[in-house]
Protein backbone atom coordinates (compact mmCIF):
# COMPACT_ATOMS: atom_id res chain seq x y z
CA UNK A 1 0.00 0.00 0.00
CA UNK A 2 2.78 2.45 0.89
CA UNK A 3 4.60 1.56 -2.31
CA UNK A 4 1.49 2.26 -4.37
CA UNK A 5 1.08 5.64 -2.72
CA UNK A 6 4.74 6.42 -3.40
CA UNK A 7 4.32 5.41 -7.06
CA UNK A 8 1.24 7.62 -7.40
CA UNK A 9 3.05 10.48 -5.75
CA UNK A 10 6.01 10.13 -8.14
CA UNK A 11 3.66 9.81 -11.10
CA UNK A 12 1.79 12.97 -10.02
CA UNK A 13 5.04 14.92 -9.51
CA UNK A 14 6.32 13.82 -12.91
CA UNK A 15 3.08 14.88 -14.54
CA UNK A 16 3.18 18.30 -12.84
CA UNK A 17 6.78 18.79 -14.03
CA UNK A 18 5.83 17.80 -17.57
CA UNK A 19 2.90 20.22 -17.60
CA UNK A 20 5.01 23.06 -16.27
CA UNK A 21 7.75 22.28 -18.77
CA UNK A 22 5.19 22.23 -21.57
CA UNK A 23 3.70 25.56 -20.46
CA UNK A 24 7.13 27.16 -20.20
CA UNK A 25 8.08 25.81 -23.61
CA UNK A 26 4.95 27.30 -25.18
CA UNK A 27 5.63 30.59 -23.45
CA UNK A 28 9.22 30.61 -24.68
CA UNK A 29 8.08 29.90 -28.24
CA UNK A 30 5.58 32.75 -28.06
CA UNK A 31 8.16 35.15 -26.65
CA UNK A 32 10.68 34.18 -29.32
CA UNK A 33 8.19 34.75 -32.12
CA UNK A 34 7.24 38.15 -30.65
CA UNK A 35 10.88 39.10 -30.38
CA UNK A 36 11.55 38.08 -33.99
CA UNK A 37 8.54 40.09 -35.15
CA UNK A 38 9.74 43.17 -33.25
CA UNK A 39 13.26 42.70 -34.59
CA UNK A 40 12.03 42.54 -38.18
CA UNK A 41 9.82 45.59 -37.60
CA UNK A 42 12.78 47.48 -36.15
CA UNK A 43 14.93 46.53 -39.14
CA UNK A 44 12.25 47.78 -41.52
CA UNK A 45 11.98 51.05 -39.59
CA UNK A 46 15.75 51.50 -39.71
CA UNK A 47 15.75 50.81 -43.43
CA UNK A 48 12.99 53.37 -43.93
CA UNK A 49 14.85 55.88 -41.80
CA UNK A 50 18.01 55.43 -43.86
CA UNK A 51 16.02 55.83 -47.06
CA UNK A 52 14.46 59.03 -45.72
CA UNK A 53 17.88 60.43 -44.84
CA UNK A 54 19.20 59.61 -48.32
CA UNK A 55 16.18 61.28 -49.93
CA UNK A 56 16.63 64.36 -47.76
CA UNK A 57 20.31 64.59 -48.68
CA UNK A 58 19.47 64.34 -52.39
CA UNK A 59 16.81 66.99 -52.00
CA UNK A 60 19.23 69.34 -50.24
CA UNK A 61 21.77 68.84 -53.03
CA UNK A 62 19.10 69.54 -55.65
CA UNK A 63 18.05 72.68 -53.81
CA UNK A 64 21.66 73.86 -53.60
CA UNK A 65 22.11 73.35 -57.35
CA UNK A 66 18.83 75.13 -58.04
CA UNK A 67 19.85 77.97 -55.77
CA UNK A 68 23.13 78.41 -57.60
CA UNK A 69 21.39 78.40 -60.99
CA UNK A 70 18.79 80.93 -59.87
CA UNK A 71 21.32 83.16 -58.19
CA UNK A 72 23.38 83.29 -61.35
CA UNK A 73 20.31 84.43 -63.27
CA UNK A 74 19.47 87.12 -60.74
CA UNK A 75 21.00 90.37 -61.88
CA UNK A 76 19.99 92.75 -59.11
CA UNK A 77 21.84 92.18 -55.88
CA UNK A 78 22.55 88.45 -56.28
CA UNK A 79 24.10 88.17 -52.81
CA UNK A 80 20.88 89.23 -51.11
CA UNK A 81 18.85 86.84 -53.25
CA UNK A 82 21.20 83.98 -52.38
CA UNK A 83 21.05 84.84 -48.69
CA UNK A 84 17.25 84.82 -48.71
CA UNK A 85 17.16 81.44 -50.37
CA UNK A 86 19.81 80.05 -48.07
CA UNK A 87 17.78 81.21 -45.09
CA UNK A 88 14.57 79.64 -46.37
CA UNK A 89 16.40 76.42 -47.27
CA UNK A 90 18.01 76.32 -43.85
CA UNK A 91 14.63 76.74 -42.17
CA UNK A 92 13.14 73.91 -44.20
CA UNK A 93 16.19 71.79 -43.52
CA UNK A 94 15.93 72.49 -39.79
CA UNK A 95 12.26 71.52 -39.83
CA UNK A 96 13.00 68.30 -41.70
CA UNK A 97 15.84 67.42 -39.35
CA UNK A 98 13.47 67.96 -36.42
CA UNK A 99 11.08 65.47 -37.97
CA UNK A 100 13.92 63.03 -38.61
CA UNK A 101 15.03 63.35 -34.98
CA UNK A 102 11.49 62.66 -33.80
CA UNK A 103 11.44 59.48 -35.87
CA UNK A 104 14.84 58.51 -34.48
CA UNK A 105 13.71 59.06 -30.91
CA UNK A 106 10.60 56.94 -31.50
CA UNK A 107 12.78 54.21 -32.98
CA UNK A 108 15.18 54.30 -30.03
CA UNK A 109 12.29 54.21 -27.56
CA UNK A 110 10.91 51.12 -29.32
CA UNK A 111 14.36 49.52 -29.13
CA UNK A 112 14.65 50.34 -25.43
CA UNK A 113 11.21 48.93 -24.73
CA UNK A 114 12.18 45.74 -26.58
CA UNK A 115 15.37 45.42 -24.56
CA UNK A 116 13.52 45.99 -21.27
CA UNK A 117 10.82 43.46 -22.10
CA UNK A 118 13.21 40.71 -23.17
Amino acid sequence: RVQELEKHKQWYQRRVREERTSQMSKRLTTMNSRYEALESKRNLEIEGFKTDVQMLRKRVQELEKQLIRVSLKEKQNPEMYVLKHVKSTAERSKKLMGEVNKVKSRLFSVENNMRRNF
